[in-house]
């Protein structure tokens, strides 16, 4: 792998909103609001600019790339985490999926063929307590299991959290529900 391909933490902190527009855009595929006919795309654009210019560059998307390899790069935007202990959190970024990894091994996928609900939402929160928790609980969100009775302690550090991304009311309460919904295992 390239090391101009490698990424840290510090390249997505809240204040890149060009890569959490993306992030939260792409990465909840079950997310989406009956009722409204929206989906998680469908909220985030109405605050963040959704830069497709950028999240091509970002993923290495180019016209003809999903019909010659799946969208799936043999170099793909990596970034690479410490999550406490020895633990490393490799997520890959490629035109047509998300891929994360734990030590390595293949925790699941958001994209066509997702792989969801992996990690129980008890041990996602520990990683608030981490340096750079807020960042590392964003990421690894699209692959929770969430319980009907954590749902009121995740809309509060979610309420949080996209505030800090300038997300406000109505927009936030109806983009929380959303992700909720995408995450909640009935």
């Amino acid at each position: 792998m390239s090391a101009k391909n490698i990424i840290s933490l510090k390249n997505i902190y809240f204040d890149n909103t060009n890569f959490w527009a993306y992030f939260l855009s792409v990465n909840y595929p079950c997310a989406f609001m009956e009722e409204s006919d929206c989906s998680m795309y469908d909220f985030v654009k109405e605050i963040l600019p959704v830069d497709t210019k950028w999240s091509d560059e970002f993923t290495g998307y180019y016209d003809g790339i999903l019909d010659e390899t799946d969208g799936y790069l043999d170099e793909p935007t990596t970034l690479l985490a410490s999550i406490g202990n020895s633990d490393i959190l490799k997520i890959e970024f490629h035109p047509g999926d998300t891929i994360f990894y734990i030590n390595e091994i293949e925790l699941g996928c958001t994209g066509p063929h997702c792989k969801l609900q992996k990690i129980p939402y008890h041990q996602i929160k520990k990683l608030l307590h981490l340096e750079d928790g807020e960042i590392l609980f964003q990421l690894l969100l699209p692959m929770t299991i969430l319980k009907p009775d954590e749902t009121d302690d995740l809309k509060s550090v979610l309420e949080e959290h996209f505030s800090k991304l300038g997300f406000t009311q109505p927009i936030l309460s109806k983009m929380i529900d959303c992700l909720i919904y995408g995450i909640i295992i009935i």
